[in-house]
């Protein structure tokens, strides 16, 4: 069953949060998240497209020095154990997409003599070993025991060290995680899955950086374990704290661009090869011509003799027209576009030569295109969504410079675009007189002017334009 649209928008804005925060346990997400007073802002796992209904995600923001909004997803396996571990973390991170990971929680520490290590500390780490991975041998008694392999497994999560063991954080402490059962030297902590993260950062998941294991100390696994029933709690809460002040310093501002795949993929090509190429044809003076059916006039289009309408000097604009509702399928067929041509008067034109032809629509002065490429879109998780990233992305574009002299081309919502042609045509014609005046384009003798119009003049056309236009319909 395909997701619904609101499982679509949900899925995309926990893949607009840079930061995925994973914790073994459900418990243990839903405390570190009451702790960043984030527990109201959660969607459940059938409330998000492509994900296990079994899952629950906590979103939320940082902020970071520079002034910037960092955001996160925190979430966590539904079972625990490393292989449930391993196998939610992978399936997360794949279909999630985070450009950070770390991983968060509980654990067991080690009561050293010196008792540097207190209950409720925190410990920061970028190395672990799997006690559990090995194999069994026949010992010289006879007796099969297991041995393990002790292979490290390695993160470079940044100025971690450093930051734990600064001497300003007394409570913090950088070292080595056991997942297992058994302590090993220079190791701190013991838990079930921070060997299994770091092992899928280092070798599945390069394209998120990993910023390593925090976990707050719940127990020692001693005798005394389970004693204080708020000692969970409490660790879980300094885990929050310390995740804060950890992202935030080693993610200090947003450096990276949006990821705008896969909208961002076909707007190159259809600007290129389709809207520089036509405003490319009006800009050097080539005629905007009617487009000429073979029951129309097949004479003249035996003879190559289309008849030339209109001056592309004189095109008030290039507008293109987004489906309505952001759907990309309303472009999926002809219909609704041939439908409202022929309700407004749309003419369909060419522009260009023999060999750089370009067919598009015109009416009022502009000329139009419906991007019937955004259908591609049609069966993604956020259709709606990539096309209005499409549309953004084609602002970006040099014909969309409000400031350039040429032809311009502007992006327009399907209401905006019904609007506009439900407008009076003789107060549609005054107002591109408007805007030609206003932009400094041309006289009254089709001259192009290079000077900007006066204060006064500025207002008097505000002033006409208040009296016989509507105003424009909010996107």
């Amino acid at each position: 069953m395909p997701p619904t649209a609101t499982q679509g928008e949900n899925l995309r804005r926990l893949r607009d949060s840079p930061v995925c925060i994973i914790c073994g346990r459900p418990g243990e997400a839903a405390t570190i998240a009451r702790a960043l007073g984030i527990e109201s802002q959660v969607f459940q796992g059938h409330e998000v497209a492509q994900v296990d209904s079994a899952h629950t995600f906590y979103y939320g923001e940082f902020d970071l020095a520079s002034g910037e909004k960092l955001g996160y997803v925190l979430t966590s396996s539904t079972r625990q154990g490393i292989q449930s571990f391993t196998v939610h973390a992978a399936l997360l991170f794949h279909i999630l997409r985070p450009r950070f990971v770390i991983h968060a929680g509980v654990c067991a520490g080690f009561k050293d003599a010196q008792k540097m290590i207190s209950l409720g500390d925190v410990v920061f780490g970028e190395n672990a070993v799997n006690l559990e991975e090995g194999k069994f041998k026949k010992s010289d008694s006879g007796d099969i025991v297991f041995i393990p392999d002790y292979n490290i497994v390695s993160v470079r999560a940044g100025d971690m060290q450093a930051f734990a063991d600064d001497g300003v954080r007394k409570h913090y402490h950088y070292g080595d995680f056991i997942s297992g059962s058994a302590m090993k030297r220079n190791s701190i902590a013991v838990d079930m899955e921070a060997s299994a993260f770091l092992e899928l950062c280092q070798h599945f998941f390069k394209d998120s950086a990993c910023l390593g294991v925090v976990k707050g100390i719940s127990d020692f696994g001693d005798e005394f374990k389970g004693d204080d029933p708020d000692v969970k709690k409490k660790a879980l809460e300094n885990t929050a704290v310390a995740l804060q002040q950890w992202i935030t310093t080693r993610i200090s501002r947003i450096y990276w661009d949006p990821d705008y795949k896969p909208a961002a993929e076909i707007v190159p090509g259809y600007y290129d090869n389709f809207v520089r190429r036509v405003l490319d044809n009006v800009n050097q003076g080539l005629p905007v011509s009617k487009k000429i059916k073979h029951d129309e006039h097949p004479k003249a289009l035996l003879q190559n003799q289309p008849s030339t309408v209109l001056d592309g000097k004189k095109m008030a604009g290039f507008k293109i027209v987004l489906p309505k509702d952001n759907q990309p399928r309303q472009y999926s067929t002809l219909g609704p576009i041939s439908a409202v041509c022929k309700k407004y008067g749309i003419i369909e034109v060419e522009v260009g030569g023999d060999h750089g032809k370009r067919g598009l629509y015109h009416a009022r002065g502009y000329l139009i295109d419906f991007p019937r490429t955004v259908n591609r879109y049609a069966d993604t998780f956020d259709a709606t969504y990539q096309v209005k990233v499409f549309g953004e992305l084609l602002k970006k574009k040099e014909y969309f410079d409000s400031s350039s002299d040429s032809v311009k081309a502007m992006v327009c919502s399907w209401d905006e675009f019904i609007a506009w042609l439900e407008i009076p045509e003789a107060l549609n014609g005054l107002e591109v007189e408007v805007t030609k005046l206003q932009n400094g384009d041309v006289d009254g003798n089709n001259n192009r002017l290079r000077s900007r119009p006066t204060a006064t003049k500025s207002r008097s056309m505000s002033r006409l334009r208040g009296m016989f236009l509507r105003p424009k319909v909010a996107a």
